[in-house]
């Protein structure tokens, strides 16, 4: 790989911040279950990082499971990116890159908790970008 360049925004490591699930019946089916994305960054422009917290809610319609796992992401950047680049960074493509992990998890997380595995549908990232940069502060 000697001709390959350094990336000005990399992927660092993420931690699982919070696991809850509660499953109170064995949900009927699947296709029943309500899921809300709450994602938040912090930008700190002196160290050039980037942190999203990213919130995932999911509950059956009937109360049967109910699923809340927050993943913490964390991402460097070079200093001399655009401003508007860095915003399709830090909104578009962040969030894009860990969903897989999220993804994973609750997949995870579903099969050894003795019901049928759980696999999110693959996502559009751009409307949770939004929700994103409104709940982004810079430090």
């Amino acid at each position: 790989m000697e001709n390959s360049e350094k990336s000005q925004f990399q992927f660092r490591n993420y931690i699982i911040k919070k696991s809850l699930i509660e499953i109170n019946n064995v949900p009927k089916k699947h296709s029943d279950i309500n899921i809300k994305f709450n994602p938040k960054g912090i930008i700190d422009s002196k160290n050039n990082t980037f942190n999203l917290e990213f919130q995932t809610i999911m509950t059956s319609v009937d109360n049967s499971i109910n699923i809340d796992v927050i993943l913490s992401a964390n991402f460097i950047f070079d200093s001399n990116i655009s401003k508007d680049v860095l915003d399709a960074l830090f909104y578009s493509n962040a969030p894009a890159l860990i969903f897989p992990y999220v993804r994973a998890y609750i997949s995870t997380l579903t099969s050894i908790s003795g019901i049928s595995t759980l696999t999110l549908q693959t996502l559009n990232m751009t409307s949770i970008g939004k929700v994103l940069k409104e709940n982004t502060t810079t430090i």
